[in-house]
């Protein structure tokens, strides 16, 4: 059924519809400041929990004998059936289109570079590096004029990274890492910077879930296109295998793209990225309880900063979230 001629709006949401259902991200206008930018926090929220089990279903895939290539391909064709079933409505005009799936292509190099290292890191490891991309993206959205370098945005991405690196430990190379690992989490890191900030700046106006379409097809074009022309396509029969690529697929790229991307709309890309730094937390938490790994003191001193750095880049906001009138609600 047609909803009409696309029509691109501020912050990502598409105009209100009589046909629209109660999905507040995506049907409804956003009529009060607040509203949004509480909202923004909690989409941001809501893909960091689903970025944060990636690393968990990944690190079972590569348990059943999946490959990073084959994984890759299968998560992004699962993902785009999920997603044109989800967005049906008429699509942009082919420029706009172009510069979603330009987008994309960057998008797509940044998931190599990831289940790369992961195949080679510790699952702890592999988002500590990651997670240096917060200050990277405070750096490129100031120079990309997305966004002013604040003092309190610098402060808040480096906490984050200094919290991340508690965290997870260190990189202990002398402890046998491969240099190989650290590269491409290095790679995933810088890459993902790009695509934040590209992604705020080219895609305004876009809703979220028509961005995450268009990601997500030249991801699955690029993809399957490096996995037949290496490894191949097919996955292990062992039942691990698919149902931990179909969760990565569903809960790690569907969810969380389409939260992340919506969220950032709302609250802009530095704090989403510094936000997102509690997806370390997640990860650690489930790498505890599911692969063992055990969290030391500095490692509960690095979440701690961690959650300082969060609580320090969204105090104002947190404050007129709850300074906010019951007037106010209800006009």
């Amino acid at each position: 059924m047609s909803r009409g001629p696309y029509q691109p709006t501020a912050g990502g949401v598409p105009p209100a519809s009589p046909a629209a259902g109660g999905w507040i991200l995506y049907s409804r206008p956003v009529s009060h400041p607040h509203k949004s930018e509480a909202r923004g926090l909690a989409l941001i929220a809501l893909s960091t929990l689903a970025y944060g089990v990636q690393p968990i279903f990944g690190k079972v895939a590569y348990a059943a004998g999946v490959e990073p290539l084959p994984l890759l391909a299968w998560r992004y064709l699962i993902a785009l059936v999920c997603l044109e079933l989800l967005e049906r409505g008429p699509r942009p005009p082919l420029r706009v289109r172009l510069r979603l799936w330009g987008i994309g292509s960057v998008f797509v190099f940044n998931s190599i570079a990831y289940f790369m290292a992961l195949d080679a890191l510790p699952a702890s490891v592999t988002a500590l590096v990651l997670f240096t991309y917060p200050v990277i993206v405070a750096l490129l959205a100031a120079l990309a004029g997305v966004e002013a370098l604040t003092w309190r945005s610098l402060l808040a991405a480096l906490a984050a990274f200094a919290g991340c690196a508690l965290t997870a430990g260190g990189l202990r190379l002398s402890a046998g890492l491969p240099a190989r690992g650290v590269v491409w989490a290095l790679a995933a890191a810088l890459v993902y910077a790009g695509f934040v900030v590209l992604s705020s700046r080219f895609g305004k106006g876009v809703p979220a879930r028509v961005l995450a379409l268009h990601l997500v097809q030249v991801a699955a074009l690029l993809c399957v296109i490096f996995a037949f022309l290496g490894p191949g396509l097919s996955l292990p029969r062992d039942p691990r295998a698919w149902l931990s690529v179909t969760a990565i697929a569903v809960v790690s790229t569907v969810v969380s793209m389409i939260a992340f991307l919506a969220g950032m709309a709302l609250v802009g890309p530095s704090r989403a990225s510094v936000l997102s730094s509690l997806e370390v937390l997640v990860t650690l938490v489930l790498a505890f309880l599911l692969l063992g790994e055990r969290l030391t003191a500095p490692q509960w001193a690095g979440a701690a900063l961690i959650l300082g750095a969060v609580a320090f880049q969204n105090a104002a906001a947190l404050q007129r979230v709850l300074r906010r009138s019951p007037a106010s609600d209800s006009a």
